[in-house]
């Protein structure tokens, strides 16, 4: 019985995870990072009206944030783990959607990359051989903002998409489809606030098995109904961030 395209993805990431290059220039590891959890789940952070406030409230001075949903907020040089849920961080439930109609109105809360908060203009690299697929700026708020999107050959009939969304607008300049991008070839820029969709400046990174006919967008949240499905298409970024818990597999 023949294998759907994203099982052969997931398998042959499975096989090829040492190949790829950090996509912030140094690897993520648990010297430098530390858990932190925005889903439903975490009862300290529904004690604030917004996200970034509970954010601001943790220790910045010594540490770096990613969520096992992979949100990240980067501060000198460490990362913050956060605790693996099963819908939390990768396949997280958030409620931080709810301010856009575009997610409310179509009950996505489920997230389906990673995000990592950086400060703005910070260089994002390409973490294996990959040429453009698509990009385009989705300016809608809320949105992604200026994003690309590249398609990269795993193996032989194994090819697979990465998604950087909130990017700068700069990024997309001189840009052409089917341009190619070598491992660790500076790719993007984080972008600000006013050109990034209105979010606080961050990444949103995202693999994709399957873009069907999209170009220059996909879809980085979804509702609880079509989540098994979009998940399985969208395997969990940890293949190529490469932290020390194994990826989550649907």
């Amino acid at each position: 019985m023949a294998l759907d395209a994203g099982t052969r993805l997931i398998a042959a990431l499975t096989r090829n995870q040492q190949r790829f290059s950090p996509i912030l220039g140094f690897p993520l590891t648990t010297q430098n990072a530390r858990s932190l959890d925005i889903s439903v789940s975490n009862k300290e952070l529904q004690k604030y009206k917004r996200h970034e406030d509970y954010v601001r409230t943790l220790d910045h001075a010594n540490f770096i944030w990613y969520d096992r949903s992979f949100s990240f907020v980067l501060l000198k040089n460490l990362l913050l783990f956060t605790h693996k849920h099963r819908l939390g961080g990768y396949g997280e439930e958030r409620n931080i959607y709810a301010q856009s109609t575009s997610y409310s109105q179509t009950n996505r809360c489920i997230h389906l990359g990673v995000d990592i908060t950086l400060k703005f203009n910070t260089p994002i690299y390409t973490p294996f051989l990959g040429r453009v697929h698509s990009f385009q700026n989705n300016n809608q708020p809320f949105d992604y903002g200026p994003t690309i999107i590249l398609e990269h050959d795993l193996e032989e009939n194994v090819h697979f998409y990465t998604l950087y969304g909130h990017l700068s607008t700069v990024s997309l300049e001189n840009l052409t489809v089917g341009q190619t991008f070598e491992v660790g070839q500076l790719l993007a820029y984080i972008g600000d606030k006013s050109e990034n969709g209105g979010w606080n400046p961050h990444l949103h990174f995202q693999i994709i098995s399957d873009m069907g006919e999209m170009k220059g967008d996909y879809p980085g949240v979804a509702s609880k109904i079509d989540a098994p499905t979009m998940l399985h298409n969208c395997p969990d970024p940890q293949f190529i961030l490469g932290f020390p818990e194994k990826p989550i597999i649907y």
